[in-house]
């Protein structure tokens, strides 16, 4: 009788165990899935090459054409870097490169204020074809920068809240 019983017991955990360690069939009704819908928004290949909201391109190029552009001033300059905005007192976009003097050259970085729903956000890209190791320190610089600005924005924000 105790036989019986284990066996009992036994049978179903084993064809559940067999079940899982079995392979499917594509043709088995279990797995067929649903066919699954294509994302209606996300990432494209064009967001992803952009700079700013403009064409991306070489840092080289970046620099000329920023360096230059209309409507905006240079607001800082170091033997490192070079910075410009549309705006010195009230920035909407800051565009910092590297000079031949940072490790990092040749780079441009862009940050960016942008309204999301009810927040002010600022957003960053960078281009660096300059070494891998300072290219990537140039960026975690540059991430530690743009926290900075996005904890000031957010409590500028909360002040005005009050």
């Amino acid at each position: 009788m105790v036989r019986t019983r284990s066996f009992r017991l036994l049978a179903p955990i084993t064809l559940v165990a067999l079940a899982f360690a079995l392979p499917a069939h594509a043709d088995d009704a279990i797995v067929k899935l649903p066919a699954t819908p294509m994302p209606a928004a996300g990432p494209t290949t064009a967001a992803a090459q952009e700079f700013c909201g403009d064409a991306t391109g070489k840092a080289e190029e970046l620099i000329a054409r920023y360096s230059s552009k209309a409507g905006l001033q240079q607001v800082y300059t170091s033997e490192l870097y070079n910075a410009f905005s549309d705006d010195p007192k009230n920035a909407t976009v800051m565009y910092t490169f590297t000079t031949k003097h940072n490790p990092a050259y040749p780079a441009a970085v862009c940050r960016k204020v942008v309204h999301e729903g009810d927040a002010l956000t600022v957003q960053m890209k960078v281009v660096c074809d300059g070494k891998a190791e300072a290219c990537a320190k140039l960026q975690n610089d540059f991430n530690v920068m743009t926290a900075r600005m996005q904890a000031e924005v957010d409590q500028q924000i909360a002040a005005g809240k009050k």
